[in-house]
């Protein structure tokens, strides 16, 4: 659980009862009066020894009753700065759990978009999902400019066309040397998209091993990566999946391309978002943490996911989990599945300027959600 921390009550001591400790006092005092009245220690010695008889009889009293009260204070005092040091360390856990990051640009290539144009119709209530191709392993969601049936062919045809299509939402990138390159997918995958980088973008410089995309993992470490940075700082982020046909899948097999540039500042902006086990605790404890990360206090009215049939819904919880599935768009993507809702989920902030929330699978936890945001340079 990515929950923050929580401290025990500190143990507090029962204030002394004062009456009672004046009255032991006060008793202690007459008795020692009346003994000391009964001594005769000599005329001169008479008054001295009896002052010290009676101050022999209220040290102890004294010293054990300044002692409980010391110790009530300094009890008091620990629990005051033990309050102060929680509600401080619980204050920072927020702060960097809240950070964010931009993203700059974004590219989405899929059965169910392939361009910019592409972007409103998704959330358009006319809007008619590519109907899946039959084959006799199973249904299909294919782009039509890529041919072959081998999956390995059609990831380098994926990851190429993915660069492709970044030029043809920026004609003229200037040098981009980023400072950690992220990708989901195979390694072959990779080097289709850099060999195809090196041709349309050559002033891009990008390693021969990048680092594996972990979902939800990765966007925490770019996130706190990012903090501080300056200004034109970038990490990109890619990957393609194609799925084969198989006869008895729950969706199409589908296939997809997606690219993120993260800057520190200058695009909507991404959250950590919280992952959900299964095992561990419940989901819509899950969901409130998300919209605590975020600070607003109720879902967001869109959330584009894909379907989660082993997974309760969120939708009697406010969430609208349900008009803006993406199964019938994109098909099957499996470890692909976050990346396209978080993309499709900051298409919709540029165009509406409200948060948007998103939902899908993680490689490493059952589910995983978060909100996207506004660029907040803009308010």
């Amino acid at each position: 659980m990515n929950t923050a921390p929580k401290f025990d009550t500190y143990p507090l001591e029962r204030a002394p009862d004062f009456p009672w400790w004046y009255a032991i006092g006060a008793g202690l005092f007459v008795l020692a009066c009346a003994g000391a009245m009964q001594l005769d220690f000599g005329s001169f010695y008479n008054p001295i020894m009896r002052f010290l008889l009676i101050a022999s009889v209220l040290a102890p009293w004294l010293l054990i009753f300044l002692l409980r009260v010391l110790f009530y204070r300094l009890n008091r005092h620990n629990s005051q700065c033990y309050a102060e040091t929680s509600q401080q360390i619980q204050q920072a856990w927020w702060v960097r759990h809240r950070q964010t990051v931009a993203l700059i640009e974004a590219v989405l290539v899929g059965g169910g978009s392939s361009d910019p144009e592409h972007r409103q119709a998704l959330f358009s209530a006319d809007h008619q999902p590519p109907a899946p191709a039959m084959t006799p392993d199973g249904a299909t969601v294919r782009l039509l400019q890529m041919f072959g049936d081998e999956v390995v062919e059609r990831e380098w045809q994926l990851a190429k066309l993915l660069v492709l299509q970044w030029q043809a939402q920026r004609p003229e990138p200037g040098p981009l040397q980023p400072l950690a390159c992220y990708w989901q997918g195979s390694l072959s995958a990779w080097q289709a998209f850099v060999e195809q980088m090196g041709k349309t973008f050559a002033q891009v410089q990008l390693p021969e091993q990048p680092e594996s995309w972990r979902g939800i993992d990765s966007l925490d470490s770019i996130i706190y990566r990012m903090q501080g940075a300056p200004s034109d700082a970038r990490i990109l982020c890619a990957g393609c999946q194609s799925l084969p046909a198989r006869p008895d899948s729950r969706l199409p097999a589908g296939e997809a391309a997606v690219l993120w540039l993260f800057g520190p500042e200058g695009g909507v902006r991404f959250s950590r978002g919280e992952w959900f086990d299964a095992d561990t605790e419940l989901l819509p404890t899950v969901a409130e943490r998300v919209l605590q990360q975020s600070e607003i206090t109720s879902p967001p009215q869109a959330c584009v996911s894909f379907s989660q049939p082993d997974v309760p819904s969120l939708s009697l919880h406010g969430w609208n989990t349900k008009q803006n599935v993406q199964d019938a768009n994109f098909g099957d993507l499996e470890g692909l599945q976050a990346m396209v809702v978080q993309t499709l989920a900051a298409w919709y902030v540029e165009q509406h300027q409200v948060p948007c929330a998103w939902l899908a699978n993680d490689p490493h936890h059952t589910l995983a959600l978060g909100i996207v945001k506004p660029d907040d340079s803009n308010s």
